[in-house]
């Protein structure tokens, strides 16, 4: 195959530090999607574990130990994490372009804080409404 046909295909640009650059944001917001999911589940699984086995609400009684597990469960997963929110990196990119687009935002930075802001709130509402549920028991 000859390379003129392939080069208009693959972007190279003249250093890797501009790569590690042209994705640094969008790997952070990346990592940040991991972390509010894999938290989240892992406050889920705790939680439950936690209940099961004590028969007690967690969030009540025992905090200290849900935190625990949450945070071990979390820290064996993290090279995964990290290594996700690096292939995940152009995809986000690309994700980030098209809200820009579709919300006329000015530039990247208002797509980034919409998506932070939608994830977090999102964690936030699952794990509020998961102890609220558990609340009277």
């Amino acid at each position: 195959m000859h390379w003129a046909l392939v080069a208009p295909l693959v972007s190279t640009p003249s250093s890797p530090n501009q790569v590690l650059s042209s994705h640094l944001n969008k790997a952070v917001l990346a990592c940040g999607l991991f972390d509010g999911f894999t938290y989240t589940t892992f406050f889920v699984m705790a939680f439950l574990g936690s209940e099961k086995s004590t028969g007690k609400n967690p969030a009540a009684k025992s905090p200290v130990l849900n935190v625990k597990l949450m945070w071990t469960g979390y820290n064996i997963t993290r090279p995964f994490r990290v290594a996700g929110a690096a292939a995940l990196a152009p995809l986000i990119d690309k994700a980030l372009k098209k809200i820009q687009r579709y919300f006329d935002f000015p530039n990247l930075v208002y797509a980034f804080a919409l998506v932070v802001s939608l994830v977090a709130a999102s964690c936030l509402a699952v794990v509020g409404l998961f102890i609220l549920s558990r609340w009277g028991k």
